[in-house]
């Protein structure tokens, strides 16, 4: 079975869409790892891809013709990051809409 490495922010479904060009393969993802379909991933590990065939042909030549590498995570410091930055502010927090 072939592995890929986890680039920064991706998830499950990132993986699937840019190995097998669908969503579809992301339970096949999580069974082939044992990790759940939620689970965060690290950047930099290695994840087994699944034995499955590519699901949508078009999709996957598009990604990879255009250099399109899916990062769609989303973590609890990327959170804190965007709540703290400049710029962030809150309805009824920071100001008041009238």
């Amino acid at each position: 079975m072939e592995t890929i490495n986890v680039k920064p922010h991706q998830c499950l479904m990132d993986l699937s869409m840019q190995q097998k060009g669908s969503i579809n393969a992301l339970f096949d993802f999580a069974v082939a790892n044992g990790i759940s379909i939620t689970d965060d991933l690290t950047s930099g590990s290695a994840l087994w891809v699944p034995d499955v065939e590519v699901i949508d042909r078009r999709t996957l030549l598009t990604l990879k013709e255009e250099l399109v590498i899916p990062a769609n995570g989303y973590t609890v410091e990327d959170e804190a990051a965007i709540k703290g930055g400049i710029g962030y502010m809150g309805i009824q927090m920071d100001f008041r809409v009238s």
